[in-house]
C-alpha cells in the first residue's frame, strides 16, 4: 500500500453562503464543561468518515458535566471565543472565554483554581439551529485549560465577575457534537440538555 501524507484532499465544498441557511452568529447563555478524563471513551463515538463529528458523548459512571451560565447579555455570552490558524504549529489556536460571578474561598477551591490545573472539554450551543455545527466542541483533542499559554483568570471587583480565558491548540479547525450523526438539532439538543444538569 502506497504512503499517503497527512494532508487535506483539497476542497470538496463551495465556499459560498447557503441561501436556505443564513449564518446566525453567537452562542446561547448556557454551555457545558467536562473534565476531559471524565469522558468515557469506550462508549463515546465519532463519525467513521469525519472524526470532527462526535456522534455520542458519554461520561464515566457517577461523573457529571458542569454548567457554564453567562447571565449577562452585555458582553455577549462567550464573547472572545475564537479559533485562529497558527501557521508555525500547523494547528488551530482555540480560545473559550466566559464570565463567572462567584467569590470567596469555596469558589476559589471548587471552581476557579481547577480550571488551570486540568484539561477540559467545553461544548457551546450556537444560536444557529440548523443542526450541522449547532454544538461546537473545544478541547476534544488536547483539552482546554486556563493554565495553558494565553489562558487567564482575572477578577475585576469593579465589574463583579471573573473573566475566564481557556486555551488549547488542536489539529482540527472545528469539532461538533451531533448525536446520532444525522444533523438533527432536536436530537442533539435533547442530549446536550441531559448533560447540562450541573454538579
Amino acid at each position: 500500500m502506497a504512503f499517503t501524507p497527512c494532508t487535506s484532499a483539497g476542497l470538496t465544498a463551495n465556499l459560498a453562503l447557503d441561501c436556505a441557511k443564513p449564518r446566525i452568529k453567537g452562542y446561547e447563555q448556557i454551555g457545558i464543561i467536562i473534565l476531559k478524563s471524565d469522558i468515557d471513551l469506550a462508549t463515546t463515538s465519532v463519525d467513521a468518515t469525519n472524526p470532527r463529528i462526535i456522534t455520542a458523548l458519554a461520561l464515566k459512571s457517577a461523573k457529571k458535566a458542569a454548567v457554564i451560565y453567562n447571565s449577562k447579555n452585555a458582553p455577549l455570552p462567550f464573547n472572545g471565543t475564537q479559533t485562529a490558524y497558527n501557521r508555525e504549529a500547523d494547528a488551530y489556536d482555540k480560545t473559550v472565554q466566559f464570565y463567572y460571578e462567584g467569590i470567596g474561598g469555596a469558589v476559589s477551591k471548587n471552581a476557579i483554581e481547577p480550571l488551570k490545573d486540568a484539561d477540559y472539554v467545553v461544548v457551546l450551543e450556537r444560536k444557529s439551529k440548523y443542526g450541522e455545527g449547532s454544538f461546537q466542541v473545544f478541547g476534544w483533542q488536547k483539552g482546554l485549560s486556563a493554565g495553558n499559554d494565553g489562558g487567564a483568570q482575572v477578577q475585576d471587583e469593579e465589574t463583579g465577575y471573573w473573566l475566564i480565558t481557556m486555551t488549547t491548540q488542536e489539529p482540527f479547525a472545528e469539532i461538533e457534537l451531533d448525536f446520532g450523526g444525522t444533523g438533527n438539532y432536536v436530537d442533539t439538543k435533547s442530549d446536550f440538555d441531559a448533560l447540562a444538569v450541573g454538579m
